[in-house]
């Protein structure tokens, strides 16, 4: 070998290990950085005319375990959904109460029964007929406030949906753009490495969203699918989506009137189709919205029709003459085809409010009756309290529908909320654990700061060797020219 053939040999080993110790400091210093990939050193034994010619970099290699990043992905995708869901079920189940919970639905039932029960000891002390309207009062408050959460809560699911929808408009713009570039730069020979970690950590963010998979293309591209197939970006444009918020939501709105769903490039998604952009948060706040919310919205309605029912009997109250009772459909009798809202319009006959122009005492002597009559009268009192406590059909609910008391109504669907939010958290704890193990998983196949030191260490044997070569054709160089 010539002397000459040494040096270059020499050299290119001290190019390499000069290379790798670039990337080793690289690594140990992003060890903790999110969307950064282990660099490795591509290298290859070089030829020169037949003969070994010391070593060639062939480039930089991002260290990715593409199948646990997918994972992790839909793992992700999968904990927002639950997290979503847990966090709505929760905020209502705060509103409406556990059964037994202070100022929840069943303890202001409770508490309205206790106000009857007391009035109907005394009938003629107004001040227990007052503590009866204020019961009532704050019976029709509780179904207010939880219609009023409810509808909030479909409200804020609609502006996260919008908000949502852009965020992902933006990180696959983001996404095709950092595709040019580094297409632009890999057709150069230069080094991309930087540009796919921004890209990694942008469409990690946007994966929570939906769930996406990832696909490689020719030039270090990249395309994006959602679980269901549909493709979101293959190419230099992504598909963009689109969304129409609402700025109020009422319990008679529904999709389509006028609820929005997600459009494609202009072309709005049946409910059918809305399947291809399931699995993520995205999906998480349409549930709230057209789901979770509207049914536990119709079972508060039947339960306040069922109140309203109740107390509107004529065999409760005879003078009422085909009116409401105590409670009202903001001022007129519900039907079950006029059911959906009342939860949130359910008011008190102004006939037994002196707020609103009524007198106290047709509590207890009838809402239609004509006259005061007998200080005594318990006959309303009683059957009010009665009817509560009587095992009947559901109002506006099937003939054959399960006989029971308003308070068992009540509490049945007070335990079955909780139940669905139990199961939500239990979802959600079962998601995180599957989330945190792909990411412990990923951690032990990313930055190891024991290995990058022991590269180190034999990159610095390798320099040394190397620089040893150099030192010895030096010497005998010096020794030719001495001759």
């Amino acid at each position: 070998m010539s002397i000459t053939r040494a040096l270059s040999n020499a050299m290119s080993g001290l190019t390499a290990t000069a290379r790798g110790t670039e990337l080793v400091s690289a690594n140990i210093a992003n060890v903790m950085t999110p969307g950064y990939a282990r660099r490795e050193l591509a290298i290859s034994p070089q030829s020169m005319g037949g003969n070994l010619g010391g070593v060639r970099i062939d480039g930089v290699v991002r260290a990715v375990n593409l199948s646990m990043l997918s994972e992790s992905r839909l793992a992700s995708a999968a904990q927002g959904e639950a997290a979503t869901r847990a966090a709505f079920l929760s905020s209502i189940e705060t509103v409406i109460g556990m059964p037994g919970q202070a100022g929840g639905l069943a303890a202001r039932l409770t508490g309205f029964q206790s106000a009857l029960a007391s009035a109907a000891a005394r009938p003629d002390d107004d001040l227990r007929l007052q503590q009866v309207l204020r019961a009532a009062t704050d019976l029709t408050r509780g179904f207010t406030t939880a219609t009023d959460a409810l509808q909030s809560a479909r409200a804020e699911a609609d502006r996260s949906i919008a908000t949502e929808i852009a965020a992902l408009n933006d990180g696959l713009e983001q996404v095709a753009n950092l595709n040019r570039r580094i297409s632009a730069l890999e057709a150069t020979g230069q080094d991309a490495a930087s540009l796919m970690d921004e890209r990694q950590r942008i469409v990690d963010r946007i994966s929570t969203i939906v769930p996406l998979k990832e696909v490689a293309r020719d030039g270090g591209k990249i395309a994006l699918f959602t679980q269901e197939g549909l493709a979101l970006l293959d190419g230099t444009r992504p598909l963009q989506l689109g969304f129409s918020h609402a700025p109020v939501i009422d319990a008679h709105m529904t999709v389509g009137s006028p609820l929005s769903l997600v459009s494609v490039d202009g072309t709005a998604l049946d409910p059918g189709q809305m399947r291809l952009l399931a699995g993520g948060s995205l999906s998480g706040h349409f549930a709230i919205r057209d789901e979770l919310a509207p049914a536990l919205q119709r079972d508060l309605d039947l339960l306040a029709l069922d109140l309203q029912a109740r107390l509107s009997d004529p065999a409760v109250d005879p003078t009422l003459a085909g009116g409401p009772g105590l409670f009202t459909d903001a001022g007129g009798l519900a039907t079950a085809a006029s059911a959906t809202g009342l939860a949130g319009r359910i008011a008190i006959n102004a006939a037994a409010d002196p707020a609103q122009g009524g007198s106290l005492w047709q509590l207890r002597a009838g809402l239609g009756a004509p006259a005061a009559g007998p200080v005594s009268e318990t006959a309303r009192l009683n059957a009010m309290a009665a009817a509560l406590d009587a095992v009947r059909p559901p109002a506006g609910g099937p003939p054959g529908g399960a006989r029971a008391s308003l308070p068992e109504r009540l509490a049945e669907f007070g335990a079955a909320l909780t139940t669905r939010r139990v199961g939500s958290e239990a979802d959600l704890a079962a998601r995180n654990a599957r989330l945190n193990t792909i990411s412990e998983r990923m951690l032990t196949g990313g930055v190891d700061s024991d290995a990058e030191m022991q590269k180190l260490l034999q990159y610095e044997q390798a320099y040394a060797a190397n620089a040893r070569v150099i030192r010895a054709l030096d010497d005998m160089i010096n020794q030719l020219l001495r001759i």
